[in-house]
């Protein structure tokens, strides 16, 4: 099952989601229509998805029998985000985009719930800083952060059978980060669409797509621009730390001991804390699971 979380570095599909515009410090406005662009996907993707595959479907897939209902309240509290976002932005707000999720079955549906609703809530947690000029929007965005943090919880844990968080800390996501990983799943959007913060990296790809500590894996990138010479790391953000791997010969780098639960792996330049400006590539989302008895710092 873990192999489909991949997808979402794995998957190298071009998307078009208004002219980006990085700069570090985005208005207000900016970061509610790139949290919408967000509420979008997810909202489309539990429409589609619950429309698609009946309860009973959820059950001979192996499913429990109130997985079903459980999805369908994700998608109303997406929905809801999504009326909330529009009705704050008013004409300002950007229209849904097209896309495609490939899930072929209620439990890799189910995969694709876990990685978006922990996507989503590292993307409202790096953004919530730039919302304090407006504290009633920083008050909603923190929690709709609690609402898709208890979803993924939920989802990790009772559907995926894996640890229900992650550790004392969760990562905050860049706008960019965050949308190097929504990106495979959004076929186009409309031109007229007010631009978003953001600044498009290409897909990393790992060679396992479920890496275990001190393992050899091997990554690769496409540069949209020339080709870079110089030196590399993998950064693997793991709450509010960033573990770097150098990467050798071949593109190999050495997987660090120590990482725990949902953790996002992207290249960079330098060993310094991932930006727009030292970014090789997009991330990715790579599972570590932990048992219940294991202990921090052991």
């Amino acid at each position: 099952m873990l192999t489909t979380i991949a997808l979402f570095a794995l998957s190298a599909v071009s998307a078009v989601i208004g002219a980006p515009i990085p700069r570090s410090t985005p208005t207000v406005n900016e970061v509610l229509n790139f949290a919408l662009t967000l509420e979008y996907l997810e909202n489309t993707f539990y429409a589609q998805g619950l429309a698609q595959y009946t309860e009973q479907d959820f059950v001979d897939d192996g499913l429990p029998s109130w997985a079903y209902g459980r999805f369908v309240q994700i998608s109303q509290h997406e929905a809801t985000h999504v009326k909330f976002l529009t009705a704050a932005l008013g004409n300002d707000a950007v229209k849904p985009c097209e896309y495609d999720f490939p899930y072929d079955s209620p439990k890799t549906f189910a995969a694709m719930s876990m990685v978006f609703e922990t996507v989503g809530s590292s993307a409202y947690l790096g953004g919530a800083k730039f919302l304090t000029e407006n504290t009633d929007y920083l008050t909603a965005a923190g929690s709709i952060l609690a609402v898709e943090a208890r979803q993924a919880s939920w989802v990790t844990s009772s559907i995926m059978k894996l640890q229900p968080w992650n550790g004392p800390f969760d990562v905050p996501l860049t706008t960019s980060g965050a949308y190097s990983l929504a990106a495979p799943f959004i076929k186009s959007c409309p031109s007229t669409n007010p631009a978003i913060p953001v600044k498009p990296f290409p897909a990393l790809t790992l060679s396992a797509s479920a890496p275990v500590p001190n393992a050899t894996v091997a990554v690769s990138y496409t540069p949209t621009n020339a080709p870079y010479t110089g030196g590399a790391y993998v950064a693997w953000l793991d709450g509010l730390d960033v573990v770097f791997s150098a990467v050798g010969s071949g593109g190999k780098t050495v997987v660090p001991a120590g990482l725990r639960g949902t953790v996002y792996a992207v290249l960079v330049k330098e060993k310094e804390t991932p930006s727009d400006d030292n970014l090789l590539s997009g991330f990715t989302v790579v599972q570590f699971p932990f048992h219940s008895d294991a202990r921090e710092g052991a």
